[in-house]
């Protein structure tokens, strides 16, 4: 079974989009292969469950990162090859053969364009085996371990291939229409299946190049997982990725202690600290760098989120109807024992205060009972969070503070510990001057 989660989840964390503004996916540009691409894609849609399994990922990303060996090659050089090499399928040479001969007849006699074309392929076929040699030998170096050695070893030790040698040895040279026939024939049917295999692993290892690119551009860290631990989340540093310059929080989530109660004011940073969070506990189950300067966690079963949740028009359901369905959807799942990652951005914001506060600390109560998930709940009603103190031993309380200056709010976007005790709605209301405005006192 696969890590769960759902569109609401996705779309509250901006994950998904190659080319959305600003989503984690966008941030992985670069692929040079397609089939690069739609491994990016599948692991970005399909998260890992096993702790094996995702460190086992890290580590091919994290040699990539230490390595900055570039890949070798254009989109359009891989097109021409995958083209060539793909649409053989292994067919009996006698097959191509009677199909390149009957090409050569349609040129000579009508300028057919497909023998030249079939020409540059086979070219271009030599030169990427070429390069791919070189590259694979300087890549395995230093690769002891890893496990992604034996797959390069595979390659090299295709690419050591007498006949394939011979054919690389005459690259270069103008190859007569017999030549080419043979090149043709072991490239197509006696080395096909083993070259579809080698295109497989330069599609990893493009995708592993831009992985460990980015995770070095950005100084990205690679997260630890874990079958069983008291941490459940350990987040030294975390920032959103997308934001270049971001400031960096510590947020720690354990057993004893599974519910992250965070208050603050109004455009004081909680929506961006959640989502940061989100999305450093999806990517790091994709096995994926954080932006973080270190995590630890215990693999869960799922993520889900309420941050921005939209009413319907079409169903006739208010803001504050769509976000008690989503409650009670979130409800449901974490009712199945399942462990769990939870984020409640502001519950219950579409109703009036009292009926926020009561809701808000009901469930919150009702969710501490379930010790097996993890939850990071934000509210800016305060009460809520001095009431939840006295009841439950399993919340940490913590808070984005307001510094004034003057009369006008500033934001250090730092986390502290506690709840805060900022109210700053009507001064700001006031420094844009909204009731003198509707009053006629100022043009």
């Amino acid at each position: 079974m696969s890590f769960e989660t759902d569109k609401q989840t996705l779309d509250d964390l901006n994950i998904l989009g190659k080319y959305k503004n600003d989503s984690v996916y966008s941030i992985f540009g670069g692929i040079v292969t397609r089939g690069g691409e739609r491994m990016l894609e599948n692991m970005f849609t399909h998260p890992l469950k096993d702790a094996e399994a995702i460190n086992r990922r890290v580590s091919i990303f994290r040699y990539f990162k230490d390595c900055k060996l570039k890949f070798p090659g254009t989109p359009e050089e891989y097109d021409i090859v995958e083209q060539y090499i793909g649409g053989a399928s292994g067919k009996h040479w006698i097959f191509n053969l009677m199909l390149l001969g009957q090409m050569k007849f349609m040129e000579i006699i009508g300028h057919d364009p497909r023998y030249k074309l079939w020409q540059e392929q086979v070219r271009a076929t030599i030169l990427f085996l070429e390069k791919a040699k070189q590259y694979l030998r300087e890549l395995v170096k230093g690769m002891s371990g890893n496990p992604l050695e034996e797959r390069i070893k595979e390659g090299i030790s295709l690419l050591d291939n007498k006949l394939l040698n011979h054919l690389l040895e005459h690259g270069d040279r103008k190859l007569s229409m017999d030549k080419m026939f043979q090149f043709d024939r072991l490239l197509r049917c006696q080395l096909n299946k083993e070259l579809l295999k080698l295109l497989n692993l330069f599609h990893e290892l493009d995708l592993c190049t831009v992985v460990g690119r980015i995770a070095s551009e950005r100084n990205f860290c690679f997260p630890v997982a874990c079958r069983e631990n008291e941490i459940s989340m350990k987040l030294v540093g975390v920032r959103h990725p997308a934001i270049m310059g971001a400031i960096s929080n510590d947020m720690e989530i354990t057993k004893s202690k599974n519910i992250f109660f965070l208050t603050g004011a109004n455009m004081a940073g909680k929506s961006t600290l959640m989502k940061s969070f989100g999305i450093a506990v999806y990517m790091a189950h994709m096995g994926f760098p954080v932006a973080a300067k270190e995590m630890e966690f215990t693999v869960q079963d799922g993520m889900y989120t309420s941050i921005n949740v939209p009413d319907n028009i079409n169903l006739g359901y208010s803001h504050f109807y769509a976000e008690v369905l989503r409650v009670k959807k979130v409800a449901e799942e974490v009712s199945k024992s399942k462990r769990l990652v939870v984020i409640f951005d502001e519950l219950f914001k579409g109703t009036n205060v009292k009926d926020a506060y009561d809701a808000t600390l009901a469930v919150t109560e009702a969710l501490a009972k379930r010790r097996a998930c993890s939850f990071l709940i934000s509210t800016h009603i305060i009460e809520v969070g001095q009431d939840l103190g006295r009841d439950c031993d399993n919340v940490t309380f913590a808070y984005l503070p307001t510094v004034m200056e003057g009369k006008v709010p500033t934001y250090t976007y730092k986390l502290r510990e506690g709840i805060t005790s900022d109210k700053h709605g009507m001064i700001i209301i006031n420094n844009e001057r909204i009731i003198d405005i509707i009053r006629g006192k100022i043009s």
